[in-house]
């Protein structure tokens, strides 16, 4: 058990360095296919409005902690989804 735990925590650990380094990362790069839709006037017409619009909370436009804090958020509920969902499986087979 031991050992499943010292896998699990790298794991997760893992996760947490990949959000950060991907928020600060992309942060800063260019949205290439808005700029090539921009260069030929192509406007966007949304289909549905998002919950998290631009991958940003309301409010917290540009803020790199409150994208951070928010990548590792829902890092941590689809682990825990994946985690349930492993445990159901486990239990019917």
């Amino acid at each position: 058990m031991d050992g499943n735990r010292k896998v699990f925590m790298t794991g997760i650990i893992l996760s947490i360095i990949f959000v950060v380094v991907g928020c600060v990362w992309f942060s800063n790069s260019a949205e290439t296919l808005d700029e090539v839709a921009a260069h030929f006037g192509v406007t966007d017409s949304p289909l549905w409005t998002p919950p998290i619009p631009d991958y940003e909370l309301p409010g917290f436009g540009g803020n790199l902690l409150a994208a951070i804090m928010v990548g590792i958020v829902f890092t941590m509920v689809i682990l825990g989804v994946t985690f349930a969902v492993g445990k159901v499986l486990k239990i019917r087979g």
